[in-house]
């Protein structure tokens, strides 16, 4: 994906209806990617608000169809000084009646003075010492840091991580969507690593799988134009459900976002 369609994908509008429409880039897709979803919400909230968005919460009750237009409802339930609220609800007409897609809880900040201090350690390296490879869901470069990709069928542990950059994407804007679309991409190949045989390759093939909830926080002011590195690791895989968290750091190590997501992961039945 390059900058210009990634642009597209958030050219949020309405139709004659006055009902605001989600851009839907591939319209072919069984299911829309949930990323593109994040990526939307947090372009909405922030378009309408003089604050900017400080957490998303988001659960995804029935997968989004490419065929059909995306439509969402927000309502503004708080604007305090410093902090704001936003419900939200994507859904899609249907024959049987309203689709809901997502719902979503948006927290909206403008920063106070304060303490400044990270309690983890900074996760540092050399973006030039990584593998380059190709991530589908990064608009620009990525190099993998982890010695198993996540669709290698090799055993390995719960573990991912690469490095990111989006050199076309200066417009500090794009930031916060750009690593919202991304992060919802590989905890769940995440999680099936340890899984003998299989990997992120077999999902909606020999496993069934699909994100129940996620969640981002963003921490500070990031540039996605210089690298970024993302650490996932996969917590727990258990009775069909799997949990997972993920980290985004600068290159000097500064922790600038964080995400967890819940997942649907089962052997398929078909």
């Amino acid at each position: 994906m390059n900058l210009t369609r990634f642009r597209t994908m958030l050219d949020i509008g309405r139709d004659d209806s006055g009902r605001v429409v989600l851009p839907v880039l591939d319209r072919d897709a069984e299911r829309v990617f949930g990323g593109q979803l994040l990526a939307q919400l947090i372009t909405a909230t922030q378009r309408d608000s003089g604050k900017t968005v400080k957490s998303l919460h988001v659960a995804f009750p029935r997968a989004a169809r490419g065929i059909r237009p995306l439509f969402l409802d927000m309502e503004a339930t708080h604007d305090g000084r410093s902090l704001g609220h936003r419900r939200a609800v994507v859904w899609q007409d249907d024959p049987g009646g309203r689709r809901v897609a997502v719902t979503a809880s948006i927290l909206l900040d403008h920063p106070d003075e304060g303490y400044d201090h990270q309690f983890d350690p900074a996760a540092v390296g050399d973006p030039a010492a990584a593998t380059p490879t190709d991530i589908p869901v990064v608009p620009g470069e990525a190099r993998i840091i982890s010695e198993t990709g996540l669709y290698d069928a090799r055993t390995a542990p719960a573990e991912f991580a690469f490095w990111m950059r989006c050199a076309d994407f200066t417009d500090e804007v794009l930031a916060k969507p750009v690593v919202a679309y991304v992060s919802d991409w590989p905890l769940i190949g995440t999680l099936l690593k340890p899984v003998t045989g299989v990997s992120q390759v077999d999902a909606h093939r020999r496993v069934e799988t699909g994100v129940v909830t996620h969640s981002i926080w963003f921490h500070q002011p990031f540039d996605v134009s210089r690298w970024l590195r993302v650490q996932v690791c996969g917590q727990r895989l258990v009775g069909g459900r799997g949990f997972g968290t993920g980290a985004v750091y600068t290159e000097a190590g500064t922790l600038v976002a964080s995400f967890a997501q819940e997942s649907v992961i089962r052997e398929s039945t078909v």
